[in-house]
């Protein structure tokens, strides 16, 4: 049993996977404290890095839907739909290094289809963070065209639109519908 920085662990689900020496697996968690604004969002990642498929979501803002197509191919397990307005995914994770005992927790999740993680304000090791997230990152970079197919309806009070973000056939995809 490891435990978990910062955070209350509540339960773990999915299937676990490795990449840079992290095992990753999709938790239930309670941050002790308040967890601190999103970094390390996928759009930082050196554009060298970024396959064909996710260039047009990267360049027009709807990066989430191929991060939440990609999960259920990595973890094997489907994201729950969340109820926060301008949010497609809002999901648990926790990191544990090879041979430590000790997993990191993060958030991943988008406001306005912009994916980030989010850490503790608990956690200081940035050196740590960034090594989560670089294997975070990776993990679904690895195999950047196995994607799973969704549609997802998210409204966006105040604008008379929703939005729909999915993806079909293997495609991302992001289309505002009027009200």
């Amino acid at each position: 049993m490891i435990s978990i920085r910062h955070a209350t662990l509540i339960n773990v689900y999915g299937t676990p996977a490795k990449h840079a020496g992290f095992t990753i697996v999709p938790a239930d968690f309670e941050f002790v404290a308040s967890c601190s604004s999103s970094s390390h969002a996928l759009a930082e990642i050196p554009s060298q890095l970024i396959p064909p498929i996710l260039k047009n979501p990267l360049t027009n803002h709807f990066e989430v839907a191929w991060v939440r197509a990609r999960i259920p191919s990595v973890f094997k397990i489907t994201p729950d739909p969340t109820e926060i307005e301008k949010t497609v995914l809002f999901m648990g994770f926790v990191a544990a290094a090879e041979n430590k005992m000790e997993g990191v927790p993060f958030w991943c999740s988008d406001y306005y289809g912009r994916t980030s993680l989010t850490f503790s304000e608990e956690e200081s090791d940035e050196s740590l963070k960034d090594q989560v997230a670089n294997a975070y990152w990776g993990l679904l970079l690895a195999e950047p065209e196995i994607l799973q197919d969704f549609d997802v309806k998210v409204m966006h009070m105040g604008a008379n639109v929703t939005l729909h973000f999915g993806c079909e056939d293997g495609e991302p995809f992001l289309r505002e519908i009027p009200d």
